[in-house]
């Protein structure tokens, strides 16, 4: 080797004196992690630059600058991103939180809604049993109040029946009661022979018109049997056309409260239904 190619080497060996590679990693973290830290640049970006173009560096720069600078840098990012993890955490908690406290207020309002639909249907019902009390009462007035009760105060209530030796669970002057309640008239023509009983309630108040409704019964067996009820032209004289007819009168002002009318009537008169 001449002399110049050994000044050469000389000169490239002073000129890395002092000088040392860039390292691979800082702080543990290589340097496609510190760029996802976000923490990729100043001096983290200068080393990255000297190690991957080979460069030798100052040692001073390298341990007295870029290195120091580089790890605060480092730690920076990671305060920082912590910091927004928990943050986004909080934020997140609070959301939770709030769609908990949106959830039970949802709740809270639904359970007053159905309490208050409950309270109302409740109120509604106790109002319409107390309408249907009252309606009974008023009924049960009215019937006790019917004139035919005066008018055949001195026989005895017995039971109704439409055929021989079968009582109904309804007395004869309850019968006659609902229909004056259900079909008011001018009043009543009654024919008395013996056991014989013929009751007309005339110019009754019906939708056809004010039509006489007469009522024949016999007094057999302890019941005061219907053999034949008329309705202006119309009579029914059989058994069954008589119980069909009744029952038709009866389903306007009687109609459903039978049970509780004929117990009390019957205990009144000592009779059982």
């Amino acid at each position: 080797m001449g002399l110049s190619g050994c000044a050469s080497l000389m000169n490239t060996t002073a000129g890395l004196i002092g000088r040392i590679p860039a390292p691979a990693t800082v702080d543990g973290l290589d340097y496609t992690a510190i760029r996802d830290l976000g923490a990729l640049e100043g001096s983290c970006e200068n080393l990255r630059q000297a190690h991957d173009t080979e460069r030798y560096v100052p040692r001073r720069t390298l341990e007295e600058l870029w290195l120091p600078a580089c790890r605060r840098r480092i730690e920076e990012a990671r305060r920082f991103n912590q910091e927004m993890a928990r943050l986004v955490e909080q934020a997140y908690q609070a959301e939770q939180a709030h769609q908990r406290a949106l959830a039970e207020q949802r709740a809270e309002e639904r359970r007053v809604r159905e309490a208050m639909e409950a309270a109302r249907r409740d109120a509604e019902e106790r109002q319409q049993a107390n309408a249907e009390e009252e309606n009974q009462a008023r009924l049960r007035e009215r019937l006790a109040d019917a004139h035919i009760l005066q008018v055949l105060d001195d026989l005895p209530d017995q039971p109704l029946a439409f055929s021989l030796g079968q009582p109904s669970e309804r007395s004869m002057k309850n019968f006659l009661a609902c229909l004056e309640v259900g079909y008011p008239n001018q009043g009543y023509q009654v024919e008395r022979d013996g056991g014989d009983l013929t009751v007309t309630a005339l110019q009754a108040d019906m939708l056809r018109g004010d039509v006489d409704i007469r009522a024949h019964f016999v007094n057999v067996w302890d019941t005061w049997m219907l053999e034949s009820l008329s309705v202006a032209e119309m009579t029914a004289d059989t058994p069954r056309d008589r119980f069909m007819l009744a029952q038709n009168l009866m389903a306007g002002p009687c109609y459903g409260i039978d049970e509780l009318l004929r117990r009390p009537a019957a205990d009144d008169d000592g009779q059982s239904g």
